[in-house]
């Protein structure tokens, strides 16, 4: 499954979503879309690493466990790139906060619980953004 929301890049953060649940990936899709951010949204975590080179993404949420390739790889793969380096990966997981933890291990810098709430979604997204952006204007 591919969605593409798009508004101006200027200002707009784009946010890449790769979640295997299609359920999950329209429902997070649509509250980060409503709260007025990009989004581009898979199910496959493969085409999501290929499509972040033509389409860079400021913030990266990933579900843990998928087919393919899991969220812990996709973390390894993400943080052994310089490019994405900075950019900030909220993963998503439905593990119990102990197996969980490994995905900090790999790279990820937060954790957000299945299910989640909206709020909580929101106020990690926000949160992680705004770091990244003082990591930028730092960087220089």
């Amino acid at each position: 499954m591919k969605s593409v929301v798009t508004g101006g890049r200027s200002d707009t953060n784009r946010i890449l979503i790769v979640d295997d649940s299609p359920e999950i990936l329209s429902i997070t899709d649509a509250v980060l879309s409503s709260a007025g951010y990009e989004t581009i949204a898979y199910t496959e975590g493969l085409i999501a690493l290929q499509i972040m080179e033509l389409m860079p993404p400021d913030l990266i949420i990933l579900d843990i466990t998928m087919p393919q390739i899991d969220g812990y790889e996709m973390t390894r793969r993400i943080r052994s790139n310089s490019t994405w380096d900075l950019t900030p990966i909220l993963l998503f997981t439905a593990l119990d906060r102990s197996q969980a933890v490994f995905g900090l291990e790999c790279g990820a810098d937060d954790l957000l619980s299945k299910p989640f709430s909206i709020e909580e979604l929101l106020g990690k997204v926000s949160l992680l953004l705004h770091s990244r952006h003082r990591q930028q204007l730092r960087a220089g």
